[in-house]
Parts: structure tokens; sequence; C-alpha cells
């Protein structure tokens, strides 16, 4: 499986959840249709990324998106905004966040997405007691300086 930066990854998760196939979203790229894109409401520097990101790594971009892929390095925030993008949750009725990790409720399907997604300085970890199903947190948390 191949490994993309955050913002590259969380572009793709946009278009899908945007109602974007994934052979769509390759064709979109490969003839920079932006028009295509318009509705899901990201900026058009946004795409321009994406397209020229494609023009040097197309083919990984592809395998991407027809096998899925990775993410090299993920914040906590770059997490949030993948749960944001993805499921549409919502702060205090689906999550809460402090600063290493996230409470949230996660079905298994999804659960096992962000498991095959994200790296393993993330772990996730489900809960059987309490408001949220599932604790993600990182696995050596730093503090900047």
């Amino acid at each position: 499986m191949v490994k993309l930066s955050m913002p590259i990854g969380l572009l793709i998760e946009s278009a899908i959840a945007g109602g974007v196939t994934g052979e769509r979203l390759i064709e979109v790229i490969k003839t920079k249709n932006i028009e295509a894109l318009r509705h899901i409401g990201k900026e058009e520097s946004s795409w321009a990324y994406l397209f020229e990101y494609a023009e040097q790594n197309g083919d990984t971009l592809v395998s991407a998106i027809q096998n899925g892929y990775t993410y090299k390095f993920i914040t906590i925030r770059g997490l949030l905004n993948l749960l944001k993008t993805k499921y549409s949750v919502i702060e205090h009725e689906d999550f809460l966040m402090n600063e290493f990790s996230i409470e949230l409720n996660l079905k298994d399907e999804q659960l096992d997405f962000l498991r095959s997604r994200i790296p393993s300085q993330w772990n996730f970890t489900k809960q059987e007691d309490g408001k949220y199903n599932v604790h993600a947190a990182l696995s050596q948390p730093t503090s900047v300086v």
C-alpha cells in the first residue's frame, strides 16, 4: 500500500465524501477538471495542489485511489480533519478531543478504515463503558517546547 502525505490523503477523502467515485476522481485528476470538484467546497488552490502532485506522482496517486493508502504521518488535527471529512463528526456530540487523544464513537467498519490508513504513531482502543466507544491516542505523545 502506498503512503501519502496528510494533505493529499485528505483531498482524496474530501472528493470521495463529496460523491466522486475513485475512477471518476482519477479521470478528473488526469484532465485537471476542477469544475467536477467545485461542489465539494475546497479552495481552487487545494485542487491545484492535488493536480500538481499528480503530475509528479501519477502512478502513486492512482494506486492510492484504486488500492488504498496509508498516511505517512498524521497529527491530531489531521486525524480530526479526516474524521470530520469522512464521517461528519461533531465535537461534544460524536467526539471529545484533548492535547494527545480523541474519544469518539465509531462503527466497527469506521474503526477498521482508520486502523488501515493511520500510521502506527496512533493507537485505537475500543472501550466498553462510557459515552464514547473508541479512544484514539498518540503512541508517544511529545510536547512542543
